[in-house]
């Protein structure tokens, strides 16, 4: 009886002793990143890239498109509406890419640890390894969710005072959800990634190419709808374009049904057509259009696979050390 009890008291103390390193080390991941001005400023290079290229180039070009597209009943739609379209498809750029980029730059702190060996010092202590690579996933998380929600907010104010706002709370509600959704989807498929990399040159490279390539791979810069389909499935079948396609949808959707309802049935809803092509509401696979149904299936599968991988990655990880 007094043995059983000393077990289970054991047992209490030592699950304590780990959550509390493992809330310890998750602060410590996320204040190390967000303290490195430098890092998040990197890791928000590729926003800035994509607001400064829509408002040089890519906003008047749209604008165009959509007249074209209207014709002759340009008239019937305000500029306000038009805008309102443009606006939430540069918005949607702009979260898909951030829960990608800020979970990359928040993960340099793994390479770092390895470099410094400071992972060797959490293998010496008597914290679980389980612990510390959790606190790295976790801290990832967070960092993607703070600078994600941030520039949410500041979104959803932009086109609130440009008199662009058509969002709903079940809209909002929604996004919050798809934010999570890509941070935790983005932070396993990074983590699985840069476990191999063991220098910070590495890791800057690699963090380099990605951020160069995610705005082309989400349809950021221009919407994928436009490539061919070859490329489109390629780029598709990416769990980030996914995540940043059902974040599209969500945001730009009411500006399309906003438009729709304003021309009355005069286009036979035409316009709606051609607008959800144009911005690549359905994403192409294999030449077949999926719907926001399949995009939610594919990240959630996603995560799942990853998941298994990581943890499989782990447990091999920890036996070689051993």
């Amino acid at each position: 009886m007094c043995s059983s009890t000393l077990r289970e008291r054991d047992w209490v103390t030592d699950m304590t002793r780990t959550l509390n390193a493992y809330k310890g080390l998750t602060t410590r991941n996320a204040k190390v990143f967000l303290k490195n001005r430098m890092a998040v400023f990197l890791s928000l290079l590729t926003q800035i890239i994509i607001l400064g290229l829509f408002l040089l180039f890519i906003k008047d070009s749209y604008i165009d498109g959509i007249n074209d597209a209207l014709g002759s009943m340009k008239d019937a739609v305000t500029k306000a509406d038009i805008e309102a379209l443009v606006n939430s498809w540069m918005i949607s750029g702009v979260i898909g890419t951030s829960v990608i980029t800020s979970t990359l730059s928040s993960l340099s702190v793994m390479v770092s640890d390895k470099q410094e060996k400071i992972d060797f010092d959490y293998n010496a202590s008597s914290v679980k390894s389980s612990a510390v690579v959790m606190s790295y996933f976790s801290g990832a998380v967070l960092c993607s969710l703070i600078t994600s929600f941030v520039l949410l907010a500041f979104g959803l104010v932009f086109l609130a005072m440009t008199g662009t706002f058509l969002l709903t709370a079940v809209d909002i509600l929604m996004l919050i959800g798809l934010v999570l959704l890509g941070s935790v989807s983005s932070t396993l498929i990074m983590m699985l990634v840069i476990s191999f990399f063991k220098k910070d040159s590495t890791y800057s490279a690699f963090s380099v190419l990605i951020s160069t390539l995610v705005g082309f791979i989400v349809g950021a810069y221009f919407p994928v709808s436009q490539l061919g389909e070859t490329t489109q499935t390629v780029v598709n079948l990416v769990p980030g374009a996914q995540v940043t396609g059902l974040i599209r949808s969500f945001l730009v959707s009411p500006a399309i049904d906003n438009i729709d309802k304003t021309l009355g049935g005069m286009d036979g809803g035409a316009f709606k057509d051609i607008a959800a092509d144009m911005f690549a509401l359905k994403l192409n696979i294999f030449g077949n259009d999926i719907d926001t149904g399949f995009m939610l299936m594919y990240s959630v599968i996603g995560i799942a696979i990853f998941l298994v991988l990581n943890i499989v990655l782990f447990r091999f990880s920890s036996r070689r050390k051993s």
